[in-house]
């Protein structure tokens, strides 16, 4: 194991440079790095987002607070388009984020898949994310009738 301590972008720059590699190991240094720079990333562009499309994100509560009001007063069936339009306009409020969010997805598979060989797992170990993805569908799906 390197003793060797690098800098922050030295860290970025390693993770975007091996964004295809998955062979090899990335330090708990280099992961923990770029999991702060993909932070700091999203917050400015969060921000950038907000400031540059108020109107999209104002398009955006309105739909969302028009779906929340509908659950609370009809909670026993959903109104599924309402929620379709709430999921696309937040999406689309979001134009710069989504961009970054796009570019830094496969180095950051990467990195967290060196990172995960670095301590002793394979990075197959990654699958279990949509476990928790299933059970979350499996919570949403409508209960069964039970016949009398």
């Amino acid at each position: 194991m390197s003793s060797e301590k690098i800098s922050f972008a030295a860290a970025v720059g390693i993770a975007l440079k091996k964004y295809v590699n998955f062979r090899g190991v990335a330090t708990r240094r280099e992961y923990w790095f770029f999991i702060l720079f993909i932070t700091l990333l999203t917050l400015v562009t969060g921000q950038l987002d907000q400031i540059l499309f108020p109107e999209l994100a104002q398009k955006a509560t309105d739909t969302a607070n028009a779906l929340f009001s509908s659950l609370e007063t009809s909670s026993a069936t959903p109104d599924w388009q309402l929620f379709q339009q709430a999921i696309t306009a937040a999406m689309d409020s979001t134009p710069i984020s989504n961009f970054f969010g796009m570019v830094t997805l496969l180095p950051l598979v990467t990195v967290t898949v060196r990172r995960m060989r670095d301590a002793g797992f394979a990075g197959w170990w990654l699958l279990l994310i949509w476990v928790q993805l299933f059970t979350f569908v499996i919570t949403l799906l409508p209960s069964k009738r039970k016949s009398l």
